[in-house]
């Protein structure tokens, strides 16, 4: 453990790895994914990231945990978010030299928020009580202090929403780097919806159609919740169609174990669950996601691409969530980042998400500003699905 004052700050802060140590720093009205309980599980069942709170007191009181993940992190993961095409400046004079600077990023990275799970920036406040501005000047100082005594390169501070964004102009003045990632796909599921055909009734006759035909294309698949002795006897099965799918996208952090589906099932038989899609007997899809009180938040996907197409396994995956969802009596489906539009088109609303970036050193800080201006998710259509609400109640 390191203990720390920042220079003429009033503000404490040190380091916790122990995670046995934090019971007692449960943080105020903890989400699912910011409990203690879960912290100290999700560091035993990643162990290719290291795991790292950094406290934050105040006159002995504590204002806030931080939790960060450190990580190796190679620039190529970022050229998917340079805009292509041909109409595109940045494309016709500044490729080479862009794709030059990335292939030289090799750092150390220390993310506040948790890279394996979507929607949690890694910020446990204890207190309401703070002004914005004072909030994001504690964050700096403590992202400042973990770059003190460890050795991290650079960090950022991910999955932010446009409400957590006030009051952080000081950090762009200090060097930050500001740039909008891929959004959060949020469901909200209707308090009168009881079915999934209450669902479908609820979409405008196009979607219908389309949804009725991916459950005819889909028909065959035999959809099983998979328990603690299933996700072990399939272990090498599922993580290659986990794999599948992480090996085509075209960004991340960094990658799950294959133990990662049994160890969590065994740790949250009643919040963590996982789903087969076989067809005739063989493994052709999965669905890993967690329950909170209020919430189902989709994890990871996998796939076998050869009868992806044939029989609509991804979109039968999400039907199968909304399903899910519904019949749990859930407000929301955390859809997480990627397949934007598809999941707009099952009803799914994007959230924009940013993130801020900064190099401990300043000339690679001052390299990577000019890139981060031109770092932007890919454009989609967002898709309307359901039906107005003058439609439905008349």
């Amino acid at each position: 453990m390191f203990y720390h004052q920042a220079k003429k700050s009033k503000f404490n802060f040190n380091i916790i790895e122990d995670y046995q140590s934090i019971d007692s720093t449960e943080p105020l009205n903890a989400p699912f994914f910011a409990k203690s309980d879960f912290l100290k599980h999700s560091a035993d069942v990643n162990p290719q990231v290291r795991h790292i709170m950094v406290a934050a007191s105040s006159d002995n009181k504590t204002l806030a945990n931080f939790y960060f993940q450190i990580m190796p992190f190679k620039g190529s993961e970022l050229k998917s978010y340079i805009p292509q095409g041909e109409d595109c400046i940045i494309n016709k004079t500044m490729e080479a030299m862009v794709d030059m600077a990335l292939e030289r990023v090799n750092w150390n990275l220390a993310v506040m928020g948790n890279v394996f799970v979507t929607g949690d920036n890694g910020q446990y406040w204890k207190t309401d009580n703070l002004a914005d501005e004072i909030k994001w000047e504690i964050v700096e100082e403590a992202s400042s202090f973990l770059f003190k005594n460890l050795k991290v390169d650079a960090y950022l501070i991910s999955d932010l929403r446009e409400e957590d964004l006030k009051g952080h102009d000081k950090l762009l003045q200090n060097g930050y780097r500001f740039f909008e990632v891929e959004p959060d796909l949020i469901f909200d599921i209707d308090s009168s919806w009881s079915s999934f055909d209450d669902y479908m009734a609820s979409v405008v006759s196009k979607y219908r159609v389309r949804t009725k035909k991916v459950l005819e294309k889909s028909a065959l698949l035999d959809i099983r919740d998979l328990d603690l002795d299933s996700l072990i006897t399939q272990e090498k099965e599922i993580y290659q169609l986990y794999k599948n799918v992480i090996d085509s996208a075209a960004f991340k952090l960094a990658e799950i174990t294959a133990d990662y589906f049994h160890k969590f099932k065994k740790v949250y038989p009643n919040h963590f669950f996982v789903r087969g899609f076989y067809l005739e007997n063989k493994l052709v899809g999965v669905i890993s996601y967690f329950e909170d009180t209020e919430v189902l938040y989709m994890n990871f996907v996998g796939l076998d691409y050869t009868f992806n197409k044939d029989h609509c396994i991804y979109q039968r995956v999400l039907y199968d969530a909304i399903e899910q969802g519904i019949l749990k009596g859930k407000k929301h489906i955390h859809f997480g980042r990627t397949a934007s539009e598809i999941k707009t088109s099952v009803g799914a609303k994007p959230v924009k998400a940013f993130s801020l970036l900064k190099h401990n050193s300043k000339i690679p800080n001052m390299a990577i500003k000019p890139l981060t201006s031109y770092l932007k998710p890919e454009p989609f259509q967002v898709r309307q699905p359901f039906k107005s609400k003058a439609k439905v109640s008349s």
